[in-house]
């Protein structure tokens, strides 16, 4: 295990020093009205390499908050983790305003909300859609940035999403990592892009799970989505085998909690066969529910009470490490990460 993540108990909250992405190197300086904390508090998410535990923020910003569509990357593996910026942004002067690439081809920045994961297969962190900069309308662009490169592949290399997704901002998304295919709940519909064949299909239409602002994750035993909460109180698991959704019922001493809120982050530890979610308010709380019988509790852990609120959301920026047996957690954009040991 890296320095900083030793000695920790199970259980236990621990702040990673230097690890604020207000720490970055900045080798170009774009706009907006915000600036680069943006890239956490506007309705922005991370992704992961469970391979070598690096995180990265790829073209984090959008609408008017911040123009930059740089990528930053921490390795988690280190014994003092830092930020790293292989990829600086586009220079403002080629910022095109609302649309979907800027002047030099590069991607432009986008709110992700959901839609930022890492495809293992490929070696690329995937962005799907978001709130474009500019105008802030939801598009349906894919882009995919080449961490052997340092650069974005071109544009147009992979294609737009479909109706259901690209219509509408913050739907669910989760990556498989054992295909690289990712999926996307939006509109009532469930869509599939395929890393084999790069295309979209969509699997289901006309469902009972709405999808928009609901948190999510893969169960890997079982190959079977949760969606919790967002705007119409999910309450949902699809099936990858059998390509159905099906309604289920929360139960336990929380279950209240998984209703009433949306911008959640959840993952799944197959270490402890759960999800564990975490909402945007301060301190320590993380419910954990059981992946087999939907039963809600919390986590317990220690040490969390100074925790800060994430503004405007979580989304994918509270991320399970495996190789670290553990989430981490990026709240703040002045802010250290925080680690809490979950095995």
């Amino acid at each position: 295990m890296p320095a900083w993540r030793q000695g920790v108990a199970v259980g236990e909250w621990r702040q990673v020093p230097g690890t604020a992405l207000a720490s970055a190197p900045m080798r170009v300086v774009t706009g907006g009205n915000t600036g680069p904390q943006s890239k956490v508090i506007a309705w922005n998410g991370f992704s992961v390499d469970t391979r070598d535990s690096s995180i990265y923020s790829a073209a984090t910003g959008g609408h008017h908050d911040y123009a930059g569509n740089e990528v930053n990357r921490i390795r988690l593996s280190d014994n003092a983790p830092a930020w790293t910026e292989p990829r600086a942004a586009t220079p403002m002067s080629q910022a095109t305003d609302s649309a979907t690439h800027y002047a030099d081809g590069r991607p432009t920045s986008r709110h992700t909300f959901y839609g930022a994961a890492f495809n293992e297969q490929r070696g690329r962190v995937m962005l799907l859609g978001g709130s474009r900069w500019g105008n802030g309308w939801p598009f349906a662009n894919v882009d995919g940035f080449n961490i052997a490169t340092n650069d974005w592949d071109p544009a147009r290399t992979y294609p737009d999403s479909m109706g259901d997704f690209a219509g509408v901002v913050a739907s669910a998304v989760v990556a498989q990592n054992s295909t690289g295919d990712i999926y996307a709940f939006g509109n009532y519909g469930v869509m599939r892009w395929s890393n084999a064949t790069n295309r979209w299909t969509q699997l289901l239409s006309g469902t009972s799970a709405y999808g928009q602002y609901a948190a999510s994750a893969l169960d890997s035993k079982r190959n079977r989505i949760l969606l919790a909460g967002g705007e119409a109180n999910d309450r949902h698991v699809y099936d990858i085998a059998t390509n159905s959704v099906q309604t289920i019922t929360f139960t336990g001493p929380n279950a209240s909690a998984m209703t009433g809120d949306t911008g959640n982050g959840m993952i799944y530890d197959p270490l402890l066969d759960a999800y564990l979610l975490r909402k945007q308010g301060s301190g320590g709380t993380i419910y954990r529910i059981n992946a087999q019988t939907f039963s809600v509790d919390t986590l317990p852990t220690s040490a969390g009470a100074n925790i800060p609120a994430a503004v405007n959301g979580v989304w994918t920026r509270f991320l399970y490490v495996p190789k670290l047996k553990g989430v981490i957690y990026f709240p703040s954009y002045e802010g250290n990460a925080w680690f809490v040991r979950t095995n």
